[in-house]
Parts: C-alpha cells; sequence; structure tokens
C-alpha cells in the first residue's frame, strides 16, 4: 500500500524550522486532519519507536504487544532472554499470536491452528502438513522486526532502513548512562487515553510554562524558571531542572522514603528528556520515569506511564511505590486536562498557529524534528 499524501504547504512548515524568535509553530492541521495523521503513522512511526523497557521482555517467553504504523507487533525474550520482535501474525492463516499487552508464556503457539513457534521465530510445529509437497518450515518463519535495545529502552525500526539505533538517540545515552537504566526493574504501570493529539502531549512535556497554574504542588518541588536545555547529536530534546531546597524527591510530600536513591547520580536534578518520536524519560535522583505515546486518531492518544527503581531498592522491607505514583498520576492527568482543551481549541475554523515564547526552546525542537520530516517529504513530492 502507497504512503498516503501530506496534504501541508511547505511555506507553512518552513516557517516552523526558522529561529525561534522568527519561528511559527506547526500548521494547525498538524494535530487536527486525519490525512496528516495517517501520514504520521505511516512514517514517523516506521522508523525507531521506542516500545517500552527491558524489564518487560529480559526472561524466557516474557513479551509485550503493540499496535505501530498500521502493524500488530510483539517483543519476546527468545530462549536466552535476549529481546526478539516480531510481527505477531501466525504464517498459517494470520491469526495473532498473542493478544494481551504483556505477559509471559512458556510457549508461543497459535490459538487458532496450533502453529507453535520458537523464541526465536522459528517454525516448529505444523500440524497435518508432513505429506505436503515442498513445505519446508525454515520458509515459515516468523517475520523478524528490526529491534535494538540503548540504555534500556526496547526500539523498533518496522521500516528496517533506518539509521543505526546510536545515531538516533545520539548524546541523550550519555545523559541515560548514569541512571543504568537497563538494570532498573518496574515497580508501576498506568495506560491512559487522552483526546489529543500526540504532538499536543509531546509539546506539553517539553515545556514548564504552564506549570505554576496547572501543577502549583510540582512547581513548589522544582520552580519552572530552574530548566535548562540540554543541546547535542541525535532525535531528542529536553534538559535539567533543579529541586528545590529542602525537597528530596518528586512526590507526594517531597521527602525521601526508604532511601531509594539511584547510586552514583546527582541527587538535586531532574533530567527531562524527549526521544523522537515517542518516548518521554524522566529521570529522578530515585526512579526513572517513562511515558511512551501510542497514536490512535488525530485526536486521540493512548499514553503509558511506568515507574522503575533499584532492584536493590523494591526487594527492601516495606518498599512501596505510591508516594511518586500517585505525585505523578495527578500531574499526569493535570497534563490531560489541558492538552484535550488545546485540542478542542485547534479544532476552531479560524485557529492559526501562535509564536513560540522564550520558554519554548524544547518545543521548538520536538517541532522542528517533526517539520522537518514534514518537509523532507513534500519537498518529494
Amino acid at each position: 500500500m502507497p504512503d498516503p499524501s501530506l496534504p501541508l504547504s511547505a511555506a507553512d512548515v518552513e516557517r516552523t524550522l526558522l529561529p525561534l524568535e522568527r519561528a511559527t509553530q506547526l500548521p494547525g492541521a498538524a494535530f487536527t486532519d486525519p490525512d496528516v495523521f495517517a501520514w504520521e503513522r505511516a512514517t514517523l512511526f516506521r522508523d525507531w519507536v521506542c516500545v517500552g523497557h527491558l524489564d518487560q521482555v529480559s526472561a524466557r517467553g516474557q513479551f509485550c504487544a503493540v499496535a505501530l504504523a498500521g502493524e500488530r507487533v510483539f517483543v519476546i525474550g527468545d530462549d536466552e532472554g535476549v529481546p526478539r520482535a516480531f510481527l505477531n501474525s501466525c504464517r498459517h492463516r494470520g491469526a495473532q499470536l498473542v493478544f494481551l499487552p504483556e505477559g509471559r508464556v512458556r510457549r508461543l503457539q497459535c490459538p487458532y491452528h496450533a502453529w507453535t513457534y520458537g523464541f526465536d521465530g522459528s517454525l516448529r510445529s505444523a500440524p497435518f502438513t508432513d505429506g505436503l509437497d515442498d513445505f519446508d518450515p525454515a520458509c515459515f518463519a516468523l517475520h523478524e522486526v528490526r529491534l535494538a535495545v540503548v540504555e534500556g529502552l526496547v526500539l523498533l525500526d518496522l521500516s528496517g532502513q533506518a539509521a543505526p539505533p546510536h545515531e538516533h538517540i545520539g548524546d541523550l545515552a550519555a545523559h541515560m548512562a548514569a541512571y543504568r537504566l537497563a538494570e532498573l526493574q518496574r515497580a508501576r504501570r498506568v495506560t491512559y487515553t487522552v483526546d489529543a493529539n500526540w504532538k499536543v502531549i509531546a509539546e506539553n512535556y517539553s515545556e514548564c510554562l504552564h506549570c505554576p497554574g496547572v501543577h502549583p504542588e510540582l512547581n513548589r518541588l522544582s520552580h519552572y524558571l530552574t530548566g535548562e536545555s540540554y543541546q547535542g547529536a541525535g532525535l531528542w530534546c529536553g534538559g535539567a531542572m533543579t529541586l528545590a531546597e529542602g525537597v528530596e524527591t518528586m512526590s507526594t510530600d517531597g521527602a525521601a522514603h526508604a532511601r531509594r536513591a539511584i547510586a552514583g547520580v546527582d541527587e538535586r536534578v531532574i533530567l527531562y528528556f524527549l526521544l523522537f518520536p515517542n518516548a518521554l524519560v524522566s529521570l529522578h535522583p530515585d526512579y526513572v520515569m517513562l511515558h511512551t505515546l501510542w497514536p490512535r486518531g488525530a485526536d486521540r492518544t493512548d499514553v503509558v506511564c511506568e515507574w522503575f527503581f533499584e532492584p536493590e531498592t523494591m526487594a527492601a522491607p516495606g518498599f512501596d511505590p505510591s508516594d511518586a505514583v500517585d505525585f505523578w498520576d495527578q500531574v499526569n492527568r493535570e497534563d490531560w486536562h489541558v492538552c484535550e482543551l488545546t485540542q478542542r481549541g485547534m479544532g476552531s475554523r479560524r485557529f492559526l498557529p501562535g509564536r513560540y515564547t522564550t520558554q519554548e526552546g524544547d518545543v521548538h525542537a520536538f517541532d522542528g524534528m517533526v517539520a522537518a520530516r514534514y518537509l523532507e517529504a513534500l519537498n518529494a513530492r
């Protein structure tokens, strides 16, 4: 199936790529037009996309399943606990092999006609095929999807042609390395459905200009003017914010709990990064929070939010992540509310994109990544 066309004006997109002081935000149709959404799903979400964390797929038979760029894909730990990714489609009649968002299986068997596969994707059993002419089981392995694990994040490339993963993440890897993200374990997962375009959510995450009015509790723990943007190679944006005096963690009470700090990281700094297109990585002194964005329509996005801690912290008697989870659940819901208000307002026939403020450098950086891909397609057309 050919890629859908992109119904945008190159001139409008070019205005977003100007320096921040002269730039205009992305065209309104980028957030509301179903044809733009269809193009993004078929194009932006076929290269490296974050599907989650290594902890979900690090054991034999442990899997997660996602819908991505019009395909259904699952990632599963092979016999050695190494994650592998495959199209979620049996090679017999195409039935889905796994149908839960995540879990663990002892064997990979089609629920329809019982074709069975190894965790490396090879066909192990296909009932009543022994008498067939020229039936070679090696020709009916599952279709594998290119996968990379970088600093604990599991990335998929459906196109099979994206640049090397280290180029995609670039200098962000060095910022994440100190947190040993691959060694952390998940403590909690919450899924939200937000009636807003995925880019509205990404832009909201990329600035704290809204924090004093929308998140007064968060702003009390970390003042919005402490933000500092980082620069570097790769498709990401973000930077650091500083905890307020007397605050030890981002939680309901701001106090440290059960001595759960991540060893070797700055105890006064929180790092917030957006890895294009769909991963929001929040690195705290005592835990890591990961949001993944899953666009379902021009005005609807599923958001998965997960919290990760040191294994020793989670094994300690009385471990309870609720102070962090409850705090961010409140902040998340406050964000989703204003994102939904933004989406509704953009639906006005007279809506025109506004200018960036000087506090929206990371929003401009994210929009620039999107605009660059738009312009590439428009110029090629």
